[in-house]
């Protein structure tokens, strides 16, 4: 669907995005005249926040397929869009109208942090599954401690910082920086890199390490800082609107030419879109969706139709949104059932479909497991961003806790071929 075509139909609360698709599960029968309802969750429609496009368009690709394969006959999915701001009681108390009035069967959406508590304990309360990719995934960790009908359908934070210190600690040089977020999570990324990177790597030399506010730094008294120590290898977790700007400063300074940088969010692809070919080369990075490197059908196939709908190349929201879908499709087979209650325990320990791979959500925690790849970036011909290379796989039991021992293991490089 051309959103550009529909935007008329958009309001400030919701819109509706009608999909008829077929699903036949076990030996029961259902009346097509009871659509099965997703309601799928986003910011407000006036909010600046980029990035839900990508995840509605993977949505729909997913149930476009499924359409396809399952044909004609049977249940009506009707996938339902709003947009709001879920911390605020009044977003909340419209939206308990809009899924008892609707009859919504299923919650997805991408949604901010503070957001995702109190709409999985409005889902929870409706008794329906909620399936979430936050904006901000790196600062989302799950505790097991959230309500039992939410479910994580994005990598883990702890795989990204497990397998930063890993690369790190793998790098001849021994002299380091640490740049990370003035909070509570960044201060304790810091005080885990520090710890890892001394077992791993005996003979680590901290050279200085500064946290930053989130907005208005100074990032010239930064680089200052940072060259001027005898620091040989910078090791940041800045998010994807700092790094941006961090990197466009840096850039112009000749900072990347005099010492070696890994940035958690550098190669999130819609980072690496914001910047094209501004983006410097040779700053390390993490990628959960290399498609220039996977050559699988299912992975070239999904890009290419996200490419012929959309025009881009897709990231990790879309492969989130994409994934969701199939998530409560294949749990609905699980479960013998569309009853919710039925699908949310279905959900547990559920592998599903996706173009980067069969995704499992663990029991534990509710959380997908994700691959992910370190790489270096370089620019190349064949598209309008750098790509990482060297590429090196993590599994997706990365941030799974380990012993000493199984931290001090090293994980083969992914070969790469040129393309």
């Amino acid at each position: 669907m051309n959103l550009s075509k529909e935007k008329g139909l958009l309001s400030k609360h919701f819109y509706i995005l009608l999909f008829f698709f077929i699903i036949i599960i076990g030996s029961e029968s259902f009346s097509p005249a009871e659509p099965i309802k997703i309601g799928l969750l986003s910011p407000p429609h006036n909010d600046p926040i980029d990035g839900f496009k990508p995840y509605l368009w993977g949505a729909e690709m997913a149930a476009a397929e499924v359409n396809a394969r399952e044909g004609k006959q049977g249940i009506q999915f009707l996938l339902v869009l709003r947009g709001g701001k879920f911390d605020r009681e009044k977003d909340l108390k419209d939206l308990r109208d809009f899924i008892i009035e609707e009859r919504i069967h299923f919650l997805l959406g991408k949604i901010g942090q503070e957001s995702i508590i109190p709409l999985a304990k409005l889902a929870q309360e409706q008794k329906i599954p909620f399936l979430v990719f936050p904006i901000d995934f790196l600062e989302a960790p799950s505790t097991a401690k959230e309500p039992s009908n939410l479910f994580w359908i994005s990598p883990a934070p702890e795989a990204f910082q497990r397998a930063a210190v890993r690369t790190a600690a793998q790098f001849p040089q021994n002299r380091f920086f640490l740049l990370a977020r003035d909070s509570d999570s960044g201060r304790s990324w810091a005080k885990y890199f520090w710890e890892t990177l001394r077992r791993l790597k005996p003979d680590t030399h901290p050279e200085g390490e500064i946290f930053l506010a989130e907005r208005g730094e100074d990032f010239q008294a930064r680089f200052r800082s940072i060259l001027s120590s005898k620091a040989e290898i910078c090791v940041s977790h800045l998010g994807s609107q700092e790094w941006i700007q961090f990197a466009l400063a840096a850039k112009k300074q000749g900072y990347f030419k005099k010492i070696i940088h890994f940035e958690l969010a550098s190669a999130h692809q819609e980072v690496l879109m914001a910047l094209k070919k501004e983006a410097p080369e040779g700053v390390w990075g993490i990628n959960t969706f290399p498609f220039w490197f996977l050559e699988g059908k299912e992975t070239q196939d999904f890009v290419n139709k996200y490419r012929n709908k959309t025009g881009l190349y897709p990231g990790i929201d879309a492969l989130s949104g994409y994934g969701s879908i199939y998530a409560l499709f294949e749990a609905m087979k699980k479960a013998g059932s569309l009853e919710s209650e039925k699908v949310i325990e279905a959900l547990g320990g559920l592998s599903f479909p996706t173009p980067v791979g069969a995704l499992t959500i663990r029991k534990a925690d509710r959380r997908a497991l994700w691959p992910i790849w370190c790489g270096v970036s370089k620019k190349v011909v064949n598209y309008p961003f750098p790509i990482l290379k060297e590429l090196k796989a993590f599994g997706p039991d990365s941030f799974l806790t380990s012993s000493p021992q199984e931290e001090s293991s090293t994980e083969s490089p992914s070969k790469e071929k040129t393309k």
